[in-house]
């Protein structure tokens, strides 16, 4: 039995600069995220044989199925057939937070399986290429509409500046915070779940389309993302600036597509923002998912009071260092 476990993650800047409609035309696009000890699970075992020789995949549905087209989960079938798999096998997943909530469940699968899969071929892969083949399923096999972050965030896992150059070479700048900024990081940030969950393809596809409008925001967004990456590493690291950047970039964000945010969100982050918030954003896509808010510890008590009045409830988490890592149970 294979089991892999794929941290997924929150970002601070740069999100939709990473879709190829933005970099390839403007040299390169640049994220900044960090991944979280939120895990993705994936199982997978050789299938038994008092199944029938069939296929059996438990994620969100069940499938039964004799046969590789057969299968509906898209992820599962092109990663089966991209890696030349013909074994019939169980395959199930677990995860830590709901699917569609923003925090890259999909890409986090995906990367996850991939390394399932080549540690079931008894095949040693570099993460570097499980997020370039993850992409590869997704962007082009799958034809989504999508950028390329959360995969090599999965993969890699940790805080990095992730460029995305307009040759689809990606270049992946860890940022080591020293022990003092990384603990004011990890205190500040607040997570909440507003309990909408939406596929990201539905935001996205509008966001994309509109790129070629919003190159000027989407330069400032790739901007914002350098600049935070190397306010991390400042020994005068400050919340406030850090606040500052991502109201900034929220503002720009929500110009993009018309439906990354809505009445509720722009409510609970205006209030968060009356409480003492500095700054924060919809972690994703948008439309939903996970809100993300940065505030200095002594006003988290009231933040936290006045989010659950918008039914916004507080889920708790730290940051991963480990990136994709995979266990063989004998």
């Amino acid at each position: 039995m294979i089991i892999s476990k794929t941290p997924l993650r929150i970002s601070f800047a740069g999100g939709g600069t990473d879709l190829p409609s933005y970099y390839r035309n403007n040299e390169f696009g640049a994220v900044l995220s960090a991944s979280i000890d939120s895990y993705l699970y994936v199982t997978v075992k050789e299938q038994s044989t008092l199944f029938g020789g069939e296929y059996r995949l438990n994620y969100s549905e069940t499938e039964l199925v004799s046969d590789l087209e057969l299968i509906k989960n898209p992820i599962i079938r092109e990663s089966l057939r991209f890696l030349d798999i013909d074994e019939k096998l169980y395959i199930g997943t677990t995860a830590d937070a709901p699917a569609s909530s923003g925090l890259g469940s999909s890409s986090t699968f995906c990367v996850g399986l991939l390394n399932a899969l080549y540690k079931f071929k008894s095949e040693s892969v570099s993460l570097g290429r499980l997020a370039e083949e993850a992409s590869h399923i997704e962007c082009d096999i799958l034809s989504r509409p999508m950028g390329k972050q959360d995969q090599y965030a999965a993969a890699y896992g940790g805080i990095n500046y992730i460029r995305f150059n307009e040759d689809e070479s990606v270049v992946i700048r860890p940022i080591n915070m020293n022990s003092r900024n990384l603990k004011l990081l990890s205190k500040s940030a607040l997570l909440f779940w507003t309990g909408i969950s939406r596929p990201s393809e539905s935001v996205l596809a509008e966001q994309d389309k509109n790129n070629k409008y919003n190159e000027d925001i989407l330069g400032s967004m790739k901007d914002q993302a350098l600049e935070l990456s190397e306010i991390f590493l400042k020994s005068d690291f400050s919340l406030s600036k850090l606040g500052s950047i991502m109201d900034q970039g929220w503002e720009n964000k929500k110009k993009l597509s018309s439906n990354i945010s809505n009445k509720k969100i722009n409510d609970c982050y205006s209030m968060a923002k009356s409480m003492g918030a500095l700054g924060g954003k919809i972690s994703g896509a948008g439309g939903g998912g996970f809100l993300l808010i940065i505030a200095d510890k002594n006003r988290h008590k009231g933040i936290i009071q006045s989010m659950r009045s918008f039914g916004l409830m507080r889920y708790r988490f730290g940051l991963d260092s480990l990136g994709s890592v995979v266990y063989e149970i004998n």
